[in-house]
């Protein structure tokens, strides 16, 4: 080898340099964490998302050793905490609760976003919950088939709760629209609590709403669930069927919220905040409390929640584009 050819010099220079950034970074993610962690949470204190991450936050904190501090940071439909995460130093000491309304549907729908995907390292999935179309049970309607008949024959007659444009449960009313050839028209709601109220009481006629709510009305007969967005059918509802299998694969849809920290995190310091969700959600009581909320655990990889992301972002933004939906 000759040393002295400046070819070569410059050669072994670069690859010094790669060794020693990567010894830094492993270095770095071995000392880490040294400090507590800061898990920001982009909803109120005391909701259902609020338990289950303030308790998944202790499972890390047992895991990693040092305190993960989950701080609530409501506001601006999540995107108050999602900027203060994008613009924060990226070495793993703040997190972000983040979830399909963040992610994949607010940099579509709103003209303002102070953040763009890709200034998040995704962690991982954390749990998901899909929805089900929930109809009044006084309609003579027994199956998504009938309903789709039924709206067909009354255009801009057949009412939809919602919690607002850009909802999520908006935002589904479009995709079937879209899928169905029908037309339904939006009864915004200050929450899916009154919408689901005035389904029951015949008030409007359907209603996307969480799994969780829709067994309990759905098993006492004061709503009917025609189908649900998972991939495959729900155990709590086994005699209704996806949307998948009635031939709506683009209503696979789930509520979901996931991990992630400023892009730039070090690789390691992902993996290790990676290992320490996956070994939350493998906890019995963690199980236990997911069940009673109507979720499902579903950690994986740093790419596999990329992948949703990108996957809902394009899935959702047919109906966003379909309807130009965009706000302020």
């Amino acid at each position: 080898m000759n040393l002295g050819n400046p070819e070569m010099r410059k050669a072994l220079t670069g690859i010094c340099s790669i060794v020693l950034a990567c010894a830094a970074s492993l270095a770095q993610a071995q000392a880490w964490p040294a400090k507590p962690m800061a898990m920001l949470l982009p909803y109120a204190a005391g909701g259902p998302t609020d338990i289950v991450v303030r308790q998944i936050a202790q499972k890390m904190t047992d895991s990693l050793g040092k305190p993960v501090l989950v701080e609530n940071a409501p506001g601006g439909n999540t995107m108050i905490a999602a900027e203060r995460t994008a613009k924060a130093a990226p070495d793993g000491y703040t997190l972000l609760i983040a979830s399909l309304t963040t992610l994949s549907l607010n940099p579509q729908i709103y003209k303002t976003v102070r953040y763009k995907v890709e200034d998040f390292a995704p962690i991982s999935m954390m749990a998901r919950t899909p929805y089900t179309l929930s109809i009044t049970p006084t309609l003579p309607i027994q199956n998504v088939q009938e309903f789709i008949a039924f709206a067909k024959a009354r255009p801009g007659q057949v009412f939809n709760g919602t919690t607002g444009r850009g909802a999520s449960n908006h935002l589904l009313g479009e995709m079937f629209n879209l899928a169905a050839g029908i037309k339904t028209v939006d009864v915004p709601y200050k929450g899916s609590g009154p919408a689901l109220t005035d389904v029951m009481g015949g008030q409007i006629h359907m209603l996307y709403d969480g799994i969780a709510t829709a067994v309990p009305t759905h098993k006492s007969g004061r709503v009917r669930v025609l189908a649900v967005t998972s991939e495959q059918r729900s155990a709590a509802l086994p005699d209704v069927p996806t949307f998948a299998e009635l031939g709506y694969p683009d209503m696979t849809a789930y509520f979901w919220f996931g991990l992630v920290a400023p892009a730039g995190t070090p690789r390691p310091v992902v993996d290790r905040l990676n290992e320490a969700v996956r070994t939350a959600f493998a906890a019995e009581d963690v199980k236990v409390r997911l069940a009673a909320d109507g979720l499902a655990g579903s950690p994986g990889t740093p790419e596999a929640l990329s992948a949703v992301i990108k996957r809902d972002a394009e899935v959702w933004g047919k109906a966003i584009k379909a309807i130009s939906l965009s706000l302020d």
